[in-house]
This record gives C-alpha cells, structure tokens and sequence, in this order.
C-alpha cells in the first residue's frame, strides 16, 4: 500500500480509537509523525470529508463522510436483508439485545447488525467497533469454530486485556472453554467484557465458510433468570435457520468443526 495512504489511514484509525478530538502534536507524536506531514494529510482528508477541524481549529475529529461510507457498506451489506428477520425473531423470542458479528481481520470481531430489547434496562453494543475475539459470546463463538493453529496463533500473539474481573486472559482457560463451546454448540459470557452483562451466541454459517455468529446481551441477572442453557437452545436454533437460509448444508460440514474457513471483513 502506498506509503502515504497507510498514514492517512492510521490517522483516522488513531482518531477512531482516541474517542475525542486530538490535537495535530498529539496525533504526530502517537504515530511518530512529523508535524508538517500529519498537517498535510489531515489537511487532504478534512478536504473530502474524513476530518474536520473543532474547537477553532486546534483540534480534529472524524468527518462525516465516515458515516456516509458506513451507511453505504451497511445498504450493500448482502447478508443485512437476510440477517435482520432473524435478530428482531430472536428479541422477540428472548426478549434480549440481538446482534450479529462477523470476524474482523485476523484477531478481532465487529457487530454489523442489531435489534435492541423492548426492556427499559437492556444492553447496547455500538456496531462497527472492532474487539477482540478472546471476549465476550458473539467473539468467542466465532472463535471456537476456527482452525486450531487459527486458534493458538491467535492466543500466543495477544496480550489478553482485562475488561472486568471476570475476563478469561489465561490461553490455557480460553482453550478448555473453547471446548466447552463445541460441546455445547453456544457460548456464553457473564460479565467477561461489561460488568452485570451475559450474552449468549452460537456460529453462523455459510456454505463451508464461516460467516459469523448471533448473540442476545442482556442484563446478566436476567439472563441468567432465563436460563441459560434455554437461552443458548434457541440462539443456536436461530444461528441455524440463518445459516440454512443463506445456503449452508450440514451436509458440507466436516466432522470437525475447527477445520471451517471464516470470511474476514478487511
């Protein structure tokens, strides 16, 4: 990739991760970038849109044509006129948030789609936002069905973060709830990314190919009040009718699950 493209790239990436607007040092200084260079860049990308000025123009933030792109990817999102039915029949049949997610490059996840619960008190997951598949029902669903070597080159590349006193960051941990998963055919999360929130989520597939994963989230307690092993019976059955709908067969799968390709989102 062009060399000037790429640092374009990481200054909207490191916007994207700052949460609030960065000033042209700070923004040089995170990508060891000199100033004139990253007042170039940001200067082409204001002009089209991806970046804008605030507060007098000390400061920049993402642009709105970001939000154009994204609206564009999510009307040509093939799978999205499909996918929709089955979330808003899962939060209708659980009550709960649903959402699904797709894989993210090599390591991470990133939800596309939602359909949040009725419930005053419910859980909200930002689509869009990528996150690491060793957290959460929706990342380690996508996970556990991934190749072996797939799996340990992924666990010995990270640095397990802690979200929450609950977060699984022992390799040897992720591994045996792993299996967990394949026995069950769901997985499940009880605070391991947010405090007092569970989600459950069972892998989507397309063809031989895995597309990603269904999840409800919820209130922990109340999920739990449920049932989860109910709760993780009809996500699955879900995941399954999704898959059966956009084409895949039991019939192409594998004795083992782990031998699956996932379609990554670049």
């Amino acid at each position: 990739m062009n060399a000037s493209v790429t640092k374009a790239i990481n200054l909207l990436e490191e916007l994207s991760r700052s949460r609030k607007p960065l000033a042209l040092k700070d923004l040089a200084r995170n990508l060891n970038l000199d100033k004139a260079t990253a007042y170039r860049l940001l200067n082409s990308l204001r002009q089209k849109g991806f970046v804008q000025r605030i507060d007098n123009g000390g400061f920049y933030g993402l642009g709105p044509k970001l939000l154009v792109l994204a609206e564009d990817y999510r009307r040509c999102f093939t799978m999205r006129d499909v996918v929709v039915p089955y979330l808003e029949q899962l939060v209708e049949a659980t009550g709960e948030t649903a959402i699904y997610c797709e894989r993210f490059q090599y390591d991470s996840c990133v939800t596309i789609e939602r359909r949040e619960s009725p419930h005053h008190t419910r859980t909200v997951i930002e689509t869009g936002v990528p996150r690491p598949l060793f957290v959460g029902s929706s990342a380690f669903a996508i996970l556990a069905v991934l190749p072996q070597e797939e799996i340990l080159s992924i666990l010995n590349m990270k640095n397990f973060e802690k979200f929450t006193p609950f977060t699984i960051t022992s390799p040897k941990q992720i591994l045996k709830k792993i299996e967990e998963i394949k026995r069950h055919g769901y997985a499940v999360s009880i605070q391991e990314r947010y405090s007092y929130t569970a989600g459950v989520a069972a892998p989507c597939f397309l063809s031989r190919d895995l597309v990603g994963s269904i999840a409800v989230i919820g209130p922990a307690e109340r999920i739990k009040a449920n049932g989860i092993e109910r709760t993780g019976k009809i996500v699955k059955k879900f995941a399954e009718r999704l898959s059966t709908t956009v084409g895949y067969s039991r019939g192409t799968q594998s004795s083992d699950a782990s031998g699956k390709r996932l379609r990554m989102v670049k």
